[in-house]
């Protein structure tokens, strides 16, 4: 973006291309680790939670490392030092938020 390749235009092609990354290691980080969870606690519902959880939290934060920057460049304001607390924020959040409702759906007759 700071080059000027990135521009309306090619703005859905860029942003999609972001959320498949996002999407593929959430993927592969979300199988290795639902996986782990799932051996070491020996409930087979926890892993899948915690794999879900992961894809969806990594996705975002793909999607969130591509559209804050550009929003900021957007609003004049630099993206450089803004991006990474306000990202950092919000997927930390959204990630928590994930894992509890992922864990709530699953694993719910637990609690």
């Amino acid at each position: 973006m700071s080059l000027g390749h990135i521009d309306l235009s090619t703005f859905t092609r860029h942003f999609f291309k972001e959320v498949w990354i996002g999407l593929s290691l959430g993927l592969i980080v979300g199988i290795i680790s639902g996986t782990a969870a799932s051996l070491w606690q020996g409930i087979p519902m926890l892993g899948v939670a915690v794999g879900v959880s992961l894809v969806f939290a990594m996705t975002l934060a793909a999607a969130l490392g591509f559209l804050v920057p550009f929003v900021l460049i957007k609003l004049n304001i630099d993206q450089a030092a803004g991006s990474a607390p306000i990202i950092t924020s919000i997927k930390d959040i959204a990630g928590l938020f994930i894992y509890f409702i992922s864990v709530n759906a699953l694993l719910g007759h637990l609690l």
